[in-house]
């Protein structure tokens, strides 16, 4: 009688453990795909990629309130009506305006802030900019998620770290 028993648990057991194997590989079908990096400047392909990027599980662990993006297009210091002026209403002047005041005034813990742009090169000066004077507890609780190139993350996460932010990284390659 008790090897009916042992076997009747055996075989329980069993079942249950691929049962939730079955949900887990469930769990990882359903998981979003990342769009591809794209090929060219077009905004709105990069704000797909971007935003494919910016939910994948392992980022999206650290939210616990929200996720806030932030995108900057090609050439976006240059004015959007006045090449020959680029400090009066730029992309990069008005993300500006709304980001330097928002770590000024610290950053709700939970939240994770997403940077990206097709180029990362402005993206990095634009991070480390806005970050410039932060306190150090600005963002303590918080993270930034940076989407760009490799050579751009250190000083980036210099400045994160500096506003007491998590830093997590995705390169584009």
């Amino acid at each position: 009688m008790s090897r009916q028993i042992i076997t009747v648990s055996v075989l329980v057991l069993s079942l249950a453990l691929s049962a939730c194997g079955k949900k887990e590989e469930e769990s990882k079908a359903a998981a979003p795909a990342v769009v591809a990096v794209p090929t060219t400047d077009d905004s709105d392909a990069w704000k797909q990629y971007l935003s494919s990027v910016a939910v994948k599980p392992e980022y999206q662990e650290v939210v616990s309130d929200r996720t806030i993006p932030y995108f900057l297009p090609m050439n976006s210091k240059t004015a959007d009506n006045d090449p020959k002026n680029p400090e009066v209403s730029s992309p990069y002047s008005r993300q500006m305006d709304v980001v330097k005041p928002a770590i000024e005034r610290t950053v709700t813990k939970g939240n994770l802030l997403v940077f990206g742009s097709p180029d990362s090169k402005t993206m990095a000066d634009f991070i480390v900019e806005a970050f410039t004077g932060a306190v150090p507890t600005a963002l303590s609780g918080s993270h930034v998620l940076f989407i760009g190139k490799s050579e751009d993350a250190e000083r980036v996460k210099a400045a994160v770290e500096a506003a007491g932010g998590g830093f997590l990284f995705e390169e584009v390659q």
